[in-house]
């Protein structure tokens, strides 16, 4: 599901990639990379409040997560 995510990611089928990571979120709610990816989906569809959400969950799912970490310091510069 992940995969096929970021494939439509690539396409810039954002609205796709969306519906699958939420797919992803809900069938694997304790995943912190189905949040990071649903975050990473978010940011690239300009849905800054939704992508830093998401992207928080993640580090509490996972503290460690550095794309998250990461990404979250550049869309709270914004």
């Amino acid at each position: 599901m992940n995969a096929k995510g970021y494939e439509m990611l690539k396409r810039g089928f954002y609205n796709k990639a969306i519906n699958l990571f939420t797919l992803e979120v809900l069938s694997f709610p304790e995943s912190y990379d189905a949040y990071d990816s649903l975050g990473e989906a978010y940011m690239k569809d300009g849905q800054t409040k939704k992508a830093i959400e998401n992207y928080q969950r993640s580090l509490e799912l996972n503290s460690e997560n550095q794309n998250a970490k990461d990404k979250l310091t550049e869309l709270l510069k914004e």
